[in-house]
């Protein structure tokens, strides 16, 4: 019988996968056949198994951060789109027009346009010092206090 450390080394690579498609510990221990809590102990101590958790974390944030850009910046997608379709044609008397509807498929090129919302989420992100809503806040809040003091001191003496 394989050790536990066996079993997680011989699956670093599928735990990692595992942790990008958002899989819980809970699972990952089950799908590689060991014991949640014993999972729990080997990813506190084996340094491999924090670097493939890691890693797929990682990857997964950096899908969203890539979406996220897209929503920025706009962007082309194809969207299958069901047209009918009205076929006549003549019945054998040549008199009688038989009317025969089909459904095509197409595929059409549409665009998304940039998302207002999501340029102001990454800009306060990426760049908050530029971007935050009111850069002197901190500042502001701090001469508020004092002058509360003072006034309050004032109202003392």
């Amino acid at each position: 019988m394989r050790s536990n450390e066996d079993l997680i080394k011989d699956n670093l690579e599928l735990i990692e996968s595992m942790v990008e498609k958002g899989s819980t510990d809970k699972q990952i221990a089950e799908k590689i056949g060991i014991g949640y809590s014993t999972f729990r102990k080997y990813k506190a101590q084996n340094e491999e198994l924090k670097a493939a958790m890691a890693q797929g974390k990682e990857k997964k944030n950096q899908a969203v951060e890539q979406a996220l850009y897209k929503c920025c910046t706009g962007y082309s997608y194809y969207e299958d789109v069901a047209t009918k379709v009205k076929i006549e044609t003549l019945a054998d008397d040549e008199q009688t027009v038989l009317t025969k509807e089909e459904v095509k498929i197409s595929s059409v090129k549409k665009y998304k346009g940039p998302d207002l919302a999501a340029q102001k989420y990454w800009l306060n992100n990426k760049e908050k010092t530029k971007w935050k809503e009111d850069p002197h806040k901190v500042d502001n809040d701090k001469k508020i206090t004092k002058l509360k003091e003072r006034e309050v001191n004032m109202k003392c003496e």
